[in-house]
């Protein structure tokens, strides 16, 4: 059987810089924003040349939230195996970019049944990782399972960041920096009880 031929480095280029310039429209214009049009000239190539790479707008939609979704799958998995579990996973949910373009796919997945299905994917694996690491991590943070299940604590990091970096972004009065601090000073006092106990 013959070995599939790998994408020539300038196809990757590309690939990649049209990708690079979709999620820069989505952060900055939305992702209603997004065109083939929109994202040639983002790029400085001709607009058929984008459908080349991506038949239609879901694949190039799908694509961009696989290229993310791949990283931070790989950094979820190294912050919960981290010294400092719950700091780390703080960090990467709280992070405004990643956040922000994740806003913007879900509202796109709303409108694209692809993008949705592949949305609904990545977040039930991701979401098993976190409870699966938390089933050991809830006793080493002297946290009472039966009180604050996996599913719960897992929600409740997600959606904080969620929120409070949503809100941070779209200016609104909701008092997003000082839920932020307040998850900071929790996480802060949890990881240095986790440490106590483990001297």
């Amino acid at each position: 059987m013959a070995e599939g031929r790998r994408p020539r480095a300038a196809t990757e280029e590309k690939r990649k810089r049209i990708l690079d310039a979709t999620e820069e429209i989505m952060l900055k214009e939305g992702y209603a924003a997004v065109s083939s049009r929109r994202v040639a000239t983002a790029v400085g190539i001709q607009a058929p040349l984008v459908h080349y790479y991506f038949s239609t707008l879901d694949d190039l939609f799908v694509a961009v939230l696989r290229r993310r979704a791949g990283r931070n799958v790989e950094r979820m998995a190294d912050a919960l195996a981290s010294p400092e579990p719950l700091r780390a996973w703080w960090r990467l949910a709280s992070d405004p970019r990643g956040t922000a373009l994740f806003v913007e796919l879900l509202a796109a997945a709303n409108h694209r049944p692809a993008l949705k299905a592949e949305v609904g994917q990545i977040a039930r694996d991701v979401r098993h990782m976190q409870m699966d690491a938390l089933d050991t991590l809830l006793g080493e943070y002297d946290i009472d399972a039966l009180e604050f299940p996996p599913p719960l604590v897992a929600a409740a990091i997600q959606g904080l960041a969620f929120s409070a970096v949503q809100d941070q972004a779209a200016g609104y009065d909701t008092a997003p920096d000082e839920a932020i601090a307040a998850m900071d000073r929790l996480v802060e006092r949890l990881e240095d009880r986790r440490m106590q106990s483990q001297r």
